[in-house]
């Protein structure tokens, strides 16, 4: 491997083993969302998120499972 690809390498690891947020914070996010998402769907466990810092953007996943959609009225 040559030094760029191993620089490459190591800023990656660095950057993907920073903490964007901590536990607890991340923990206060979920369980916001798993309000708002519970409106919406029966949820199967709980939501779960990924926060990635790249290139000067923070991509945020936010993913979980539902076992059911929930009925609700649109008002017009």
């Amino acid at each position: 491997m040559n030094k760029s690809a191993d620089y490459a390498r190591v800023t990656s690891v660095i950057q993907s083993d920073k903490s964007v947020m901590s536990d607890g914070c991340k923990m206060l996010v979920l369980q916001d969302f798993a309000k708002k998402i519970e409106e919406y769907f029966d949820l199967v466990g709980s939501p779960q998120m990924e926060i990635i810092f790249k290139k000067g953007v923070y991509e945020v996943n936010v993913s979980f499972r539902a076992e059911r959609v929930k009925k609700f009225n649109v008002l017009k």
